[in-house]
């Protein structure tokens, strides 16, 4: 019996210590251990910024030779990117910054800047890539042409709508190339900061439908079957008449 009251008196004693262990934090340590490990570990990962940029500088292309001088930066941080440029006029042998610029980008697709001039006013204009689509097929970018007048860069602002674009020495105009199952030529004018269609040849299971258009309203001018040997990046430099884009021939354009 009195080993039974001494049994029950050490289970007692031993319970209330546990208790008072508890109450005081000691036990739960490794607990706080991990946990403040996994909080921190979720920090870190909110904090991560992925950050990228790319540069181009230019002074002896971009718009006149020498006179002027071009940087332009990509940058990237986490999932927007965005493109700024400076341009620099040489004055007293010495560079002034006459304009600053920047858009958002869609993508983070490389810079590739191409200097050449869209307008034939003897003034190279640049572009930027902008985007791609058509499995890469379709190159979109953004123009960005040089004012003499005001002495910068004028982005035209639909010009992403319109893939491949490149001058066109035939008609002194610009053109794109819209590839899908089949291909469309556009033929553009500068118009203030826009592209303004008023042509465009369609090429599709072998058919060539000929437009013209005018204020936004296009008329058929004719169709006929293609004849060429191209089975894909069919591109013409005239519509009337229809003149094919000779890929081997650079004086084209």
């Amino acid at each position: 019996m009195r080993y039974n009251v001494l049994l029950l008196l050490s289970i007692l004693v031993i319970s209330c210590i546990n208790k008072s262990i508890e109450n005081k934090g000691i036990v739960p340590s490794k607990t706080f251990i991990s946990q403040e490990k996994r909080i921190n570990s979720r920090a870190t990962k909110k904090t991560e910024i992925f950050s990228e940029s790319e540069t181009f500088i230019d002074s002896i292309k971009i718009a006149e030779s020498r006179k002027y001088k071009i940087e332009i930066t990509q940058s990237t941080i986490d999932t927007i990117t965005n493109v700024s440029f400076n341009l620099f006029v040489k004055k007293n042998d010495k560079w002034n910054k006459i304009q600053n610029y920047s858009i958002k980008k869609e993508s983070d697709v490389p810079l590739i800047t191409e200097i050449k001039d869209f307008n034939n006013d003897g003034l190279n204009d640049f572009t930027i890539h902008y985007s791609t689509a058509g499995r890469g097929a379709n190159d979109i970018r953004k123009l960005f042409v040089f004012s003499k007048k005001h002495e910068k860069f004028i982005e035209i602002k639909n010009s992403d709508l319109y893939p491949n674009l490149q001058y066109n020495n035939k008609l002194n105009c610009i053109d794109a190339l819209s590839v899908y199952s089949g291909s469309t030529t556009t033929f553009l004018k500068l118009k203030a900061d826009q592209l303004v269609e008023f042509a465009r040849v369609d090429v599709i299971d072998g058919n060539v439908d000929i437009y013209l258009i005018k204020n936004n309203k296009q008329i058929r001018l004719r169709s006929e079957t293609y004849t060429g040997s191209n089975d894909e990046m069919i591109r013409f430099v005239n519509y009337d008449p229809l003149e094919e884009y000779d890929y081997t021939d650079s004086s084209d354009n």
